[in-house]
């Protein structure tokens, strides 16, 4: 049986394995995550957060989680939520545990009464595509993930 339910506190650990996993196969290795637990629980649990996260469980055992932010469309004129991250462990791919989790964030989006979810995707992830074309999301072919961070992102600014 699968359980999708929002994060707790004290859960903020929870997010890192299955951030590394999506480092290992999307940025080269899971030392690219310098996030810790602990900044998880501040981002999550500070007096006004602007993101949050949905925990997936298989019988009982943690299997992977989506993580989000508020945002703002100027399209709509309001604040809609981008999916930073969506990720099930291996041992629980191909379970229903993605789908489950894609439907909690979307009832959290209903309730917070955001018109609009939104999210990038890698044009090679078939299973991204199938799992996300499959809950009727638009999938646009060809954009990228564009960055602009340490040195690149000081120059700049400087």
């Amino acid at each position: 049986m699968i359980e999708v339910r929002t994060i707790k506190p004290g859960e903020g650990h929870l997010i890192i394995g299955p951030t590394q996993e999506i480092a290992k196969t999307h940025w080269g290795g899971a030392d690219a995550v310098k996030a810790t637990g602990e900044d998880f629980e501040k981002a999550l649990f500070c007096d006004v957060p602007i993101v949050g996260a949905q925990l997936a469980f298989a019988d009982g055992v943690f299997a992977g989680s989506a993580f989000w932010h508020r945002s703002f469309s100027t399209n709509y004129g309001r604040e809609v939520m981008y999916l930073e991250d969506i990720a099930v462990l291996p041992d629980f791919r191909r379970l229903g545990v993605g789908e489950a989790l894609m439907k909690a964030v979307a009832k959290v989006a209903v309730s917070r009464g955001y018109p609009k979810v939104y999210w990038l995707m890698m044009h090679w992830n078939e299973g991204a595509r199938k799992l996300y074309e499959g809950v009727g999301a638009f999938v646009e072919d060809g954009n990228c993930y564009c960055m602009l961070e340490g040195k690149a992102l000081m120059d700049l600014a400087a």
